[in-house]
């Protein structure tokens, strides 16, 4: 694990947006400093100040954290619209490691992964912060975000549900994935 940095302590409340949300924007610099944003859908809690997440097919996100290891990690909880953004430093943790394997038995429980990660990626936590909806400003508490936003998530669905009849379902060849 990483030197030792000051590290944020991840609270009940943390682990409960990134239970729910189960997935994450994960934040990285390319070579021309520019921003990378990847979505990550196996985020979990590695212990009290470390995230972590399997890089299934990031050879963008694994290169830039290879060159430059900082990374801002953001977990919303979409009907609550509320979540964290999670800094710090990360490390790459490729198979045959014991983290890798420890990651392993954590998310799949001695299952097989459907997909082979190529890393375990870990995130030292030394800032957080949370992020709240402006409907916090208008709404008296997050039960009546959750009311007021339920009904308005199964609308986006069914739309987006519609568009899929009348586009088709994207489909993906999988043959011609690069690691």
């Amino acid at each position: 694990m990483t030197a030792m940095a000051e590290r944020v302590t991840i609270n009940a409340d943390m682990r409960a947006v990134i239970e729910s949300a189960r997935l994450c924007f994960a934040a990285t610099v390319t070579p021309e400093g520019r921003p990378n944003l990847s979505p990550k859908g196996t985020i979990r809690v590695w212990d009290d100040t470390h995230l972590f997440f399997l890089d299934i097919a990031s050879p963008g996100t694994r290169a830039n954290l290879e060159r430059t290891p900082w990374m801002e990690i953001n977990v919303v909880d979409q009907i609550s619209r509320r979540g964290y953004r999670f800094y710090g430093r990360a490390e790459l943790h490729l198979e045959g490691s014991a983290l890798y394997g420890d990651a392993m038995r954590r998310l799949y429980e001695g299952a097989a992964p459907e997909w082979q990660p190529v890393a375990v990626v870990l995130l030292a936590v030394e800032r957080a912060a949370p992020l709240l909806s402006p409907a916090y400003w208008r709404v008296p508490d997050e039960t009546a975000i959750r009311e007021m936003w339920r009904p308005r998530r199964e609308e986006l669905d069914k739309a987006f549900e519609a568009h899929v009849t009348r586009a088709g379902p994207v489909r993906v060849d999988h043959t011609s994935d690069s690691k």
